[in-house]
């Protein structure tokens, strides 16, 4: 992977949307689309070294690390693909990770 998350962001590999229907109907492409940007499940795939790194942190409270499962707030960040392998990545502030799922 040839991205490296720099600031306060943190970058996220996004669950796979469906191209169907729960009964098998294929989705327009247009649908899929909205989807995408509106999913809010993923995991962490890399932090920039200013990630979570706030003076207000709880003391003792775990900080989200690479490998979690998160939810991020809906249409938050950017799509960017790796110029390496070609997969689509977001992009997007720390801050808009709202929880992590364990």
């Amino acid at each position: 992977m040839n991205i490296e998350p720099i600031e306060f962001n943190c970058l996220i590999r996004q669950d796979e949307i469906p191209k169907r229907t729960k009964i098998g109907l294929i989705l327009p492409e247009d649908q899929v689309e909205k989807r995408k940007h509106a999913q809010t499940l993923g995991t962490l795939v890399a932090t920039s070294p200013l990630a979570f790194s706030y003076a207000d942190w709880p003391e003792g409270a775990r900080k989200p690390e690479v490998g979690d499962r998160v939810v991020f707030a809906r249409f938050a960040g950017t799509f960017v693909d790796d110029p390496a392998g070609g997969e689509e990545f977001r992009v997007l502030k720390d801050k808009d990770i709202v929880a992590v799922i364990r």
